[in-house]
């Protein structure tokens, strides 16, 4: 993975790790943000999440809430 590429999951997940309590990020912030809709925002999430990468600043529940909220809002982007 390239650094740019690299820098945007870091800054992609530390806006979710601000939202996720609450549902994960709005829509059009995440659009304006980002320049992507919300579901590419979480399918990118959910990939980088699946990939076997360490989180070891985010505790074990925390994380969970977060795939959670990742899958429900794939799920509502359908």
């Amino acid at each position: 993975m390239d650094t740019h590429a690299g820098s945007k999951l870091d800054e992609m997940l530390d806006f979710e790790s601000k939202w996720y309590r609450l549902g994960g990020g709005p829509s059009d912030e995440i659009h304006d943000r980002f320049g992507m809709s919300d579901r590419t925002f979480f399918t990118e999430l959910n990939d980088l999440m699946s990939d076997g990468a360490r989180f070891d600043e985010i505790a074990p529940d925390d994380l969970a809430v977060m795939r959670a909220v990742i899958r429900r809002r794939l799920w509502l982007a359908r």
